[in-house]
Formats: structure tokens, C-alpha cells, sequence
């Protein structure tokens, strides 16, 4: 069987270990120069953009995935938290550094909006929840 994945992000990534795995001989097509999809990087005057998620927040499914190999992803990486988990620039100049722990971006919410921790709570929770289902 011959089969093509559009698209090197994540999920086409993985749609295609999955088939070659199963005897598929796979063709991956992507329109960007690099791989990665939303996962990939944007390099510009010195500085390098993530374009997609800036937080870990599901590593059950990388664990899944690559126990479909046999493998774990500390067989290939390792995490280290960072903090802060990145900088934010505004167009006037101004940076705010988004810590790792919850509180701490809670609080930071909070200092930029009245009620704003309180929002973030709410919006993880209910992010949580849906992943959960």
C-alpha cells in the first residue's frame, strides 16, 4: 500500500510512523521549508518564535503514541522546565515573563487584569475538563 500524508506537523508525523509501521510505503508532503507545523520555529533578528504550543500539557499522548513503538519519549528527550516558560514583547516595548508555575501566571493575570488570575483558573479548568471529556 502507498499512501500520502499532507502536512509534517504532529499529527501528520505521526499518521505517517503509524502507516509505515504497518507496511505502508508513505510519502509526507509539506509546504513550509521545515517540518513541525505549529510545533515549528520562526527565527527573525535574533530572536526565535515557537508558532504553537508554548507548554507541555498533555503527556499522556506522547506517552501513547510512542508506546506504539515500544518506546518511551525519554528515549529520545528530556524535559526540563523552564522558567519562565517564555517572554512576551508588546508593541510598545514592554516584555512580561510568563513564569512555570500556575500561581504565579495566575497572579501575573491578575496584575494585568482585575480578575483576569481568576479567568485563567476558569479557562484551565474548562480546558482540563474537555480533555478529560
Amino acid at each position: 500500500m502507498k499512501a500520502v500524508v499532507v502536512g509534517a506537523g504532529f499529527g501528520g508525523l505521526a499518521a505517517a510512523a503509524l502507516l509505515a509501521r504497518d507496511g505502508a510505503e508513505v510519502t509526507v508532503l509539506e509546504k513550509n521549508e521545515q517540518p513541525g507545523g505549529r510545533a515549528s520555529v520562526h527565527r527573525d533578528a535574533g530572536f526565535t518564535f515557537d508558532m504553537g504550543p508554548s507548554w507541555y500539557l498533555m503527556p499522556d499522548v506522547f506517552e501513547r503514541f510512542f508506546a506504539e513503538f515500544g518506546r518511551k519519549p525519554t528515549d529520545f528527550f528530556e524535559l526540563k522546565r523552564l522558567d519562565p516558560s517564555y517572554r512576551v514583547f508588546f508593541g510598545d516595548g514592554r516584555m512580561v515573563d510568563i513564569p512555570s508555575e500556575t500561581e504565579k501566571t495566575i497572579a501575573l493575570f491578575d496584575s494585568f487584569e482585575n480578575g483576569g488570575g481568576e479567568k485563567l483558573r476558569r479557562y484551565l479548568k474548562s480546558a482540563e475538563e474537555l480533555y478529560r471529556g
